[in-house]
């Protein structure tokens, strides 16, 4: 199987693990069974490097990174019938996790050289895609914050967010929206709203979120929590039960919305990258339309026992 692999050599896995190199990659590769293409680059060269490799129409293109570079990747292959294989090596790899892929690279080259290829959802807002969620309000100005952080005082990833999340929580703000989906119209007041492709379940500290990624929905969340307290027992039970279970936190799916709110501009965090969008904003679930290379059925479970 011939396949171009374009490696975000800026990412958390590959930019801290000297085993990351041309060599390397290229033996795990054909250990598999793959003839791959290795292309390590900085992230201001990825999208070049893409654009090239989708119009060679290779028979898959690999990508290593964090869930922003996957997202961007996901973005460009969607409705190309390209699959796209994903190689953990970024810092959280959420949408890795959820496509049951063992967190090692080398291992989840091998798990995708025995599996298949399936088609799984994705889902935008305002023409911008993104493969797991996009939120607005506290999380979005956590990462904002983060990023000037990091930026202005070289903190690392894991610390800034910390410093990021104490600020953004002592102001305890509440935006107001208007939410118009399948189901009617709604008026809400959160500290955040943040849109999943597809259901989040288990909780916050479970090794995946999404039991499936093809399920043809949108996922919004959003709490009724007024004040710290209960926002931080809300938080609490979400780290030690079900999600759908925990006080305070309210669920709607649907295929389409539009959130308004009152500012012609709002920052949102789509897949844990800054944007910002106009408002207002309008999400939807695109279903099946990304191909991905996935381990064969079980392939988690049988791993994790």
């Amino acid at each position: 199987m011939h396949v171009i692999a374009i490696l975000n050599e800026k990412a958390g896995t590959a930019a801290n693990d000297d085993a990351v190199t041309d060599q390397s990659l290229r033996e795990a590769f054909a250990s598999s069974g793959f003839q791959a293409e290795i292309h390590l680059l900085p992230p201001a060269q990825i999208e070049k490097a893409l654009q090239q490799a989708i119009e060679r129409r290779p028979q898959a293109i690999f990508v290593g990174g964090g869930d922003g570079t996957v997202s961007a990747t996901a973005g460009q292959l969607a409705d190309t019938e390209i699959p796209l294989g994903v190689l953990p090596l970024g810092t959280l790899n959420h949408f890795a996790k959820d496509l049951g892929l063992p967190p090692d690279w080398r291992e989840a080259i091998a798990a995708l050289a025995g599996g298949n290829t399936r088609s799984v959802d994705v889902a935008e807002v305002n023409g911008h895609l993104f493969v797991n969620n996009c939120s607005i309000g506290a999380y979005a100005d956590a990462v904002r914050h983060r990023e000037e952080l990091r930026e202005r005082h070289q903190h690392g990833k894991w610390f800034a967010m910390l410093i990021a999340s104490f600020r953004v929580f002592r102001r305890f703000r509440r935006i107001r929206f208007r939410l118009q989906s399948d189901d009617g119209e709604f008026a809400l007041r959160s500290p955040f709203l943040l849109v999943a492709n597809n259901c989040y379940e288990g909780n916050i500290l479970s090794q995946s979120l999404r039991e499936r990624i093809d399920g043809g929905q949108l996922w919004i969340y959003s709490t009724r929590a007024r004040r710290h307290f209960t926002f931080l027992r809300m938080v609490w039970q979400a780290l030690r039960r079900e999600l759908a279970a925990a006080d305070a936190l309210d669920t709607h799916s649907t295929t389409e919305a539009t959130v308004h709110l009152d500012a012609p501009t709002v920052a949102a965090a789509a897949d844990g990258e800054i944007l910002e969008l106009k408002t207002p904003l309008r999400f939807r679930i695109r279903p099946g339309a990304l191909r991905v290379l996935a381990p064969p059925a079980g392939y988690a479970k049988s791993n994790s026992s």
